[in-house]
Order: structure tokens, then sequence, then C-alpha cells
């Protein structure tokens, strides 16, 4: 009998530890963080960090080279984007309720400097 509650205990236990675990009210599991550059621009993403509208923190969501154009025979503008914009190099965040706070930081390889953002997403 002893064993018997405490298999039901633990159960329970295991169910109200599980039950945080979902993405909320969304009707998708996940959403893609994505970056992206202007031609030419080559910059490296250190980190970016994500919080959810639930306060959860999802840390190293992005990372690496991002996606950049070289248009052909170097004819390209270097100066703002060019006419056709990519879907950018990212990750899928799983599990996350909306963003609602993006913390980048990155290097440019076009200029020996280091970059950080901190982006709050409204909830409307």
């Amino acid at each position: 009998m002893k064993s018997l509650v405490l298999m039901l205990c633990l159960a329970l236990l295991g169910g109200c530890a599980q039950a945080d675990k979902g993405a909320g009210d969304l009707p998708y599991r996940y959403w893609r963080l994505g970056f992206l550059a202007p031609d030419y621009m080559e910059v490296w993403v250190e980190t970016a960090d994500v919080e959810d509208t639930r306060g959860r923190f999802f840390p190293h969501m992005g990372g690496g080279t991002v996606s950049i154009s070289t248009p052909e025979n170097l004819e390209g503008n270097a100066k703002g984007w060019g006419p056709r914009v990519g879907w950018g190099g990212g990750r899928y965040v799983d599990g996350a309720d909306l963003p609602k706070r993006i913390f980048v930081r990155w290097q440019s390889l076009a200029e020996p400097q280091t970059y950080r953002v901190t982006v709050d997403i409204p909830e409307r």
C-alpha cells in the first residue's frame, strides 16, 4: 500500500513538473529567430538570448555566421539592403512562448568592432 501511495505521489509531482513546459496558447510548437546582413557585410553572432512572455530564458538561440549575399561579378552595393532580402541564417526556438526580449551580441567582420542590442518587444 505504501508503494502504491508513493508511486501515485511521484506521478502527480511529475505531472506538475511537466505542466509548465509547453509553448502556452500558441498554435505552433516553435518560432524562428533568424539573422542576415547586407551585401558584403559579414558578421559573427556571438550569442542571441531570448526571454519569452512567461519569463523563461532561452540562452544561445543563435550564433555563428549569418546569411549574406555576394552578388555575381561583385557588382553589389555595400550601402543598404539589396533588392532581395532572404530568409537569413538562424534557428528555431522550441517550446517558447512569444518573445518578450531578445539580446544579441555580434562582431562585425567588415570592421573590428563588437555590437550588442537588447530588443524589448511590446505585447501590442
